[in-house]
């Protein structure tokens, strides 16, 4: 090996040693860094937000109010928030039937486990109004659809109620996984997109699913939600809020910003220690053994 290939290599080896390593690790740092900051400062877009499991202690139904400061342009979307609830643990997430999701009435009803029949889920009538055998597989099954997030809410001002869809606010590629088997049978409409957005599980104990959107401006002024409570005693230690907001379906920040930067950052610091530490092994031995 020449005097100049020599240099070369040297040149090569001192900038992957001392530049990558580095670079990583510093872009770890800011971005924990930015997602604990974005925890802290308020995020750039519209939202209301309004506590009501406290005010709905004990009730079937109640009223909220919500002041609109200032004009929010259509379409506004109407979310709910649940606190210390939790979606990600491997029981509850094991505990969905995909197989008859996707409208398969044969599957395996283990899955399901202590919530399989339409007596253990509590469910007395279909879709249809029919009455349901209680010792009848339900359908669905299990303990993400039995603690599915069911209160009703409707937002009124000056006395008229605004027009709140459910159509198009779960994603596309989930609501093709949703397929209806027999609605005479069923307890609830598998192919109801809040049902849809509920059944796809949270890895946070505190978030927000998409519940309907308004196609139209929300002035500025006060409005009333009413809230019929259908919940069951899944939520009995949850908070529960409402939330009017315009950024679609990234309805939690903490998923777009905070959750993405606390997992990228450690991985781009360990990373990049690593890189650190076998790179400057393989320079000592090059130096023991002087390749060059």
């Amino acid at each position: 090996m020449n005097s100049e290939q020599t240099k070369q290599l040297q040149e090569w080896k001192l900038k992957y040693i001392k530049l990558n390593p580095i670079l990583l690790i510093l872009m770890g740092l800011v971005l924990i860094a930015f997602g604990i900051v974005s925890q802290t400062v308020d995020i750039e877009y519209e939202y209301i937000s309004t506590r009501y499991d406290e005010i709905c202690a004990q009730k079937n139904s109640c009223i909220i109010n919500i002041d609109v400061p200032s004009k929010m342009k259509s379409p506004v979307f109407f979310s709910y928030e649940v606190s210390s609830f939790f979606q990600n643990t491997d029981k509850y997430f094991n505990s969905i039937p995909y197989d008859q999701l996707y409208g398969d009435s044969d599957f395996d009803t283990s899955i399901c486990d202590q919530y399989k029949t339409n007596q253990e889920m509590g469910k007395t009538l279909s879709v249809t109004g029919k009455t349901l055998a209680q010792d009848e597989i339900a359908i669905p099954c299990g303990i993400a659809a039995y603690s599915y997030m069911n209160d009703e809410f409707s937002l009124i001002k000056d006395g008229k109620q605004i027009p709140i869809t459910d159509k198009g606010i779960a994603w596309e590629s989930d609501r093709e996984k949703f397929t209806n088997i027999n609605l005479d049978k069923q307890w609830i409409d598998m192919e109801s997109e809040r049902f849809i957005n509920w059944m796809r599980p949270s890895p946070l104990s505190r978030f927000r699913k998409l519940w309907g959107r308004i196609d139209q401006d929300l002035e500025s002024g006060k409005y009333t939600v009413n809230i019929q409570i259908k919940t069951n005693d899944a939520f009995t230690e949850t908070k529960k809020y409402v939330l009017l907001h315009n950024n679609g379906q990234f309805s939690d920040p903490i998923l777009v910003i905070t959750l993405p930067c606390l997992c990228i950052g450690p991985f781009l610091i360990i990373f990049g220690l690593i890189n650190l530490i076998y790179w400057g092994k393989k320079q000592n031995l090059i130096k023991k053994y002087r390749i060059y």
